[in-house]
């Protein structure tokens, strides 16, 4: 056999196998109450769908255990891991369908013995049991190491069908190499939801949740979004929810649970983390500036080089002032027309950020008025969302004084509720004299104006 080569034989064997595949028919199965087992599944275009729980089980940090313990014990924290999480799940119910590295993919289906939805979360709650309550002590007594795992379950449509290759042709000894392949995105987000929590902590899916038996059990879910990479991952998490013992045992946890998240934590952070950044930059280049202001004092033969490396920080403290200007800008436009996410962060975020916004255009030499134009429809629109609409009205005065555009449809909402429209009326009227607006956008301060008279007579 040449090392180089693909002979004809296997080449031939090879595109009979492609071309049967391809221009075979699809074949569909309903799974009702019963996995079909690997070997009854025909190696053929034939798959079995329906809708299935997937729990997916990951050890944390497992590449780090062979530079600290021998293969000897390595085989014992492995397999016992193994079996703990394998029992878990089948006397919950369920059952294993692969093993993944570190990972445990296991599979619930709806039939006389319950829901699916029901037995795959008692089997992470049993999995969070046994290794808290049984695994872990045993395993910090003999090796001084506890084990760390996060659980994602998911619930949705599947198909499922046969993979693989059986032995090679005139060797009656060779192996069949088959698997079962399950397509549908169960199984992916299961993954990425064990992924995305740690020590102990359950994620379900927003449709595993919304088909639990336990009403009084759904308490101890809380709602979260988790940003994992490039994801935003919706459900619910339990973080430690054991199942109870005859005898209580006190847990045996890898440390403390990993704070998670929630996306608007996760924007907090990240808006906290930009202004660190910008408020740092400004901050060296102000020592800069007066490193360079002594040297100047010191060094009068260098006056001139000086001087001129001094223009040059001050070009660039203005400019890391002028970034801190439009981040702020930025943060306030976002909220434009975004009322779930203006809610939820809430006044204070956005009344910080207005007030950081005019500080940051004193200093690149905008008066108060012209910052509060620019970002005029933006505030307009977050202070209606929050329901204070005098500040939404003074708002839309500055809006009509020196923003190209404005709707009728917003004017309406905000006059309507505050029950007044004096300054606004004059500020339409002196816009409209100046005539600096667009076609389209006069033609809209002229409805407006028209209505103001009419809602001014009334």
């Amino acid at each position: 056999m040449s090392e180089n080569k693909i002979n004809k034989f296997e080449l031939d064997l090879l595109s009979t196998a492609i071309d049967k595949i391809i221009s075979s028919e699809i074949i569909e199965y309903s799974t009702i109450d019963k996995l079909p087992l690997t070997n009854d599944i025909p190696d053929a275009n034939k798959i079995y769908t329906g809708k299935v729980t997937m729990l997916f089980v990951d050890m944390r940090e497992s590449t780090k255990l062979p530079d600290k313990f021998t293969p000897n014990q390595l085989v014992k924290i492995y397999r016992s891991y193994i079996r703990t999480v394998v029992q878990s799940i089948r006397y919950s119910g369920g059952v294993v369908r692969d093993f993944m590295g570190d990972g445990i993919l296991a599979v619930f289906i709806d039939n006389e013995e319950g829901k699916s939805e029901d037995k795959s979360v008692r089997a992470a709650r049993y999995i969070a049991t046994a290794i808290d309550k049984f695994l872990n002590p045993v395993l910090d007594q003999k090796f001084k190491y506890r084990i760390s795992c996060g659980i994602g379950i998911h619930t949705g449509n599947i198909s499922i069908s046969k993979v693989g290759m059986r032995g090679k042709e005139q060797q009656d000894n060779a192996e069949n190499e088959f698997g079962i392949a399950w397509i549908g995105n169960s199984t992916n987000l299961a993954c990425k939801f064990s992924s995305a929590v740690d020590n102990g902590t359950i994620f379900i899916s927003a449709s595993t949740y919304a088909s639990l038996s336990d009403n009084d059990g759904k308490q101890k879910w809380e709602k979260i979004e988790i940003s994992k990479g490039s994801n935003v991952l919706s459900g619910y998490i339990a973080k430690r929810y054991y199942l109870s013992l005859e005898h209580e045992i006190e847990p045996c946890p890898a440390g403390n649970s990993a704070r998670t998240l929630r996306l608007v934590d996760q924007l907090k952070e990240e808006y906290q983390k930009q202004l660190a950044n910008i408020a740092r930059e400004a901050m060296e280049l102000g020592k800069k500036e007066q490193s360079l202001q002594t040297k100047e004092h010191q060094l009068n033969c260098e006056a001139a080089e000086i001087e001129q490396k001094k223009e040059e920080i001050i070009f660039r403290e203005k400019t890391a002032y002028k970034h801190e200007y439009h981040f702020h800008c930025d943060v306030l436009r976002s909220g434009h027309c975004q009322s779930t996410y203006v809610k939820e962060m809430g006044k204070d975020f956005w009344e910080d950020h207005l007030t950081d916004v005019l500080s940051a255009g004193i200093k690149i030499g905008k008066n108060e008025h012209t910052v509060k134009q620019e970002i005029s429809y933006a505030m307009v629109s977050i202070y209606e969302t929050l329901g204070l609409y005098d500040k939404a009205y003074d708002f839309l005065v500055e809006q009509a004084t020196g923003h190209p555009w404005l709707l009728l449809s917003t004017v309406q909402t905000i006059v309507k509720k505050v029950g007044y429209c004096d300054r606004l009326s004059t500020a339409i009227y002196i816009r409209l004299a100046a005539d600096d607006l667009s076609p389209e956008c006069r033609l809209e301060f002229e409805k407006i104006r028209n209505w103001l008279v009419l809602e001014h007579s009334r």
